[in-house]
């Protein structure tokens, strides 16, 4: 919304009133309002990957330890059982 020529009415409903009817700053405006938004985008899809990467490693981890764990039970009961 641009500041000077814009009507009252218009600037209470606008979320962005600038406080000059430059066309040059309207660009630079949606200029920034994009990089936010693509910034955002990015620390998103940052964050999505590695808690993904995070959940796979974890759940890799416990079944590792849980077929570990039961080889070596297995292999004691084994052992036992030819005493």
């Amino acid at each position: 919304m641009q500041g000077i020529a814009g009507t009252d009415v218009a600037k209470e409903a606008s979320d962005i009133i600038l406080t000059d009817d430059n066309f040059t700053s309207i660009v630079k405006a949606v200029m920034w309002g994009r990089n936010v938004y693509d910034s955002i985008a990015k620390f998103l899809q940052f964050q999505l990957t590695v808690n993904i990467v995070a959940v796979i490693v974890a759940f890799l981890g416990a079944c590792a330890i849980k077929v570990s764990r039961s080889h070596t039970i297995c292999t004691l009961a084994q052992q036992q059982l030819e005493e």
